[in-house]
């Protein structure tokens, strides 16, 4: 039996495993103990990787839509299908009538976020939409504006930091976002016991609360105001800002600050509900700090003001000197050097692509998920009529019901996945995956945003199994198939062009010579180097100092802290202050993660069963108003419907705050043991079409009605 190291690809922890492998099947996964970073942590999910790859569920084999059902068919009537009506719409419609949606599992594989855009690209659209739009936009947009690349994230320098302070996020359920750090909970209470500190900011105690540091309990909805209070005392009440300094490195230092002038500590209070004493301490801790951290994460960039909230912890950092310094924020350097490279080949920069109707720009080389509803309802003759889905299920992650309405007006939807999901109810075909098992990787997005650089490959653990592929052929092929122009930038013209000289030889050209390429470019380790140490080898260290007047990709080379369409957002700030305070008997709506979950895709396999099942959490105060008892179903009613789901009561939760997991509720979709599980989609109780201005959707501090259901049923969704 042959044990292979590869390294789990579900969230941006990357976690080290050993997968036994014998006569090409999956045998057990195991964390993996030398890994240089995870050293033996796994969560759950990862340990499961064998159940996912083993599913009775999966697609094995291409399918198309006969009627109402799905029937097999090959690889070669597949590709001859689509190709000739992707050609027809073309032809009649423009290049711009092809779209591509981006599931979240796109960025974790190395082959898909290369050939899945490249494939776009061949075909002359800009219709790339992707699941970032839902969760994260606000930090790429941002990125892009004040530092002039999205790829820009600065990360935390958690071994150095006198005081962490973490909002919106759950790193003991989830670990980090936009960050890479396995066992994060370890690396928390490592700072607590070398005397400094860590708050946790949610409207619930959450399980990370509940282990490290201090809790304070917010309004949801509100960070933003918190962050503007911490500028006001840091610059308006204390005058710590040496802005001699800050010219050099930064432009709009005088608008930034001035933007926090309105939003004292006793206004900001009101408002969050965290008392002004506390932001006044909250604010000199993290400017005397010797290094201190402030983070962010889908809890505040999901909410109405992500985009505003975004800049100012960026902002912040960098007039407290708490950027590009140790125990700060610091920027990695990565395997090779991704800053330079994108700005070479054009990716993550501000780019002049919008949307036929509402005008939106694209972040991070997308457009807004919430916008692509509109894109193809619209009368204009470029409207959008097929759609390529890798990896996604917008259909259930998209907030409202207007996804579900425009894509039965599609003419042509495919779906890449590894499951019959929720969306796949529109697909005329079906096109098996591989999972992360079936192909080799390496973590290309996330070389930016480790804590600890390293560099790990992984080969394929074992082949694929059926008639799955892997995503950088399919692409290739369908890019053919579609009638892509022989010759063009785009790998879905070079690759097959090349191999079509390549394979009368016996070989191939692969991503991994592509990945061989940037490794011996970067200059800090090589593929042959990681193939002799499959646990992966570590880089330099992240280093302060190497950031501000270096590697800031703007014009000038400066941070804009004066970016436009930011600035132009501060007066919304106003009226949502006067409707927060405004209460009414609805509930804030908020999400939670849970340890065995993940977005709508792990749900199918048993060994990791929710416990207990999908639930809402109220606060006793709120149950008791609601005549509402602990496991009695509820009914949440918001704009666009209602779901029912039990209710589970704890003071966890702050008052006036609804929590509730999403991606459930899968009644109708092919997955068999997921649709048992119940809970309501609680995405299609939210209204549709709702962003912030970074294109993200606003999923969270919606108002909710909730009431017992006192019909004792339990529909999926209403």
């Amino acid at each position: 039996m042959a044990k292979v190291r590869t390294f789990c690809r579900i969230c941006e922890a990357h976690c080290g495993l050993v997968v036994d492998v014998e006569d090409e099947k999956v045998r057990k996964v195991a964390p993996d103990r030398d890994h240089p970073v995870s050293q033996g942590y796994v969560c759950v999910k990862g340990l499961a990787l064998d159940a996912l790859h083993e599913d009775p569920d999966r697609l094995n084999y291409p399918m198309k839509r006969v009627g109402d059902r799905f029937e097999r068919i090959t690889w070669a009537q597949a590709l001859r299908e689509i190709g000739t009506k992707v050609k027809a719409l073309r032809a009649a419609h423009g290049d711009r009538s092809i779209a591509h949606y981006a599931g979240n599992p796109t960025y974790f594989s190395f082959q898909n976020v290369l050939f899945s855009a490249a494939f776009l690209e061949a075909l002359g659209s800009p219709n790339h939409f992707a699941s970032h739009s839902i969760d994260a936009n606000p930090k790429f947009d941002v990125s892009t504006q004040i530092y002039g690349l999205s790829i820009v994230q600065p990360v935390p320098d958690l071994d150095h930091t006198e005081l962490f302070v973490c909002l919106g996020s759950n790193p003991v359920v989830s670990q980090m976002s936009i960050v890479q750090l396995p066992n994060s909970l370890a690396r928390l209470r490592a700072i607590e016991a070398r005397g400094g500190r860590v708050v946790i900011v949610d409207p619930r105690r959450t399980e990370t609360a509940a282990k490290v540091g201090e809790h304070l309990a917010i309004v949801p909805g509100t960070d933003v105001y918190l962050l503007l209070a911490m500028l006001h005392v840091i610059a308006h009440e204390e005058d710590r800002i040496d802005r001699a300094r800050l010219r050099s490195v930064a432009r709009g230092v005088d608008a930034f600050c001035e933007a926090a002038l309105p939003w004292t500590p006793e206004r900001a209070a009101a408002i969050t509900g965290i008392d002004a004493a506390t932001i006044r301490e909250l604010s000199l801790a993290f400017v005397n700090a010797k290094g201190a951290c402030l983070y962010m994460s889908t809890g505040v960039n999901m909410g109405p003001f992500g985009s505003l909230a975004y800049w100012l912890l960026q902002g912040l950092h960098l007039v407290a000197g708490q950027l590009d310094r140790r125990g700060g924020l610091l920027v990695p350097e990565g395997a090779f050097d991704a800053f330079r490279l994108a700005k070479v080949l054009g990716l993550g920069a501000a780019d002049p692509h919008r949307t036929l109707v509402s005008d939106w720009h694209r972040v991070a080389g997308a457009f807004p998920t919430a916008a692509l509803a509109e894109e193809i309802e619209t009368d204009h003759p470029e409207r959008i009529r097929a759609l390529f889905v890798s990896c996604g299920n917008p259909v259930h992650s998209a907030p409202g019901r207007d996804l579900e309405r425009a894509l039965g007006r599609l003419e042509l939807v495919v779906s890449i996945d590894l499951y019959r999901n929720e969306t796949a109810k529109y697909a005329d075909y079906l096109l098996p995956a591989t999972d992360m098992l079936e192909r080799s990787d390496f973590p290309v997005s996330w070389t930016m945003l480790q804590i600890d650089p390293h560099a790990q490959y992984t080969p394929a653990v074992v082949s694929p199994k059926f008639e799955r592929r892997e995503e950088w052929r399919i692409f290739s092929d369908l890019a053919v198939a579609c009638g892509a122009r022989a010759l063009g930038p785009s790998l879905c013209q070079i690759v097959p062009r090349v191999n079509a000289l390549l394979r009368p030889l016996g070989r191939e050209m692969t991503p991994d010579h592509l990945l061989a390429l940037l490794l011996r470019w970067g200059g800090q380790t090589t593929l042959k180097t990681l193939r002799k140490i499959p646990e992966g080898v570590a880089l330099r260290p992240n280093q302060p100092g190497s950031f501000l007047g270096k590697r800031v990709f703007t014009r000038d080379r400066r941070v804009h802290l004066d970016a436009p369409r930011l600035l132009a957002d501060l007066p919304r700030l106003e009226t949502y202050a006067r409707s927060v305070v405004e209460r009414d008997d609805r509930l804030f709506l908020i999400g939670r993660r849970q340890r065995k979950s993940h977005n709508s895709w792990m749900h199918n396999l048993p060994r990791i069963r929710p416990e207990p099942a999908p639930h809402a959490l109220l606060h006793p105060d709120d149950a008791a108003a609601r005549e509402v008892e602990d496991g009695t179903l509820i009914i949440v009613e918001g704009p666009e419907g209602s779901v029912s789901l039990p209710a589970r009561i704890t003071s966890d939760v702050a008052r006036g705050v609804i929590a509730i997991p999403h991606g459930w509720g899968h009644a109708g979709a092919g997955l068999s043991f997921a649709s048992t599980l119940g809970g309501g989609n609680i995405n299609k109780v939210i209204p549709g079409g709702e962003m912030e201005i970074s294109g993200q959707a606003i999923m969270l501090a919606h108002r909710v009605r909730v009431r017992a259901d006192e019909s004792g049923t339990l529909p999926a969704e209403g």
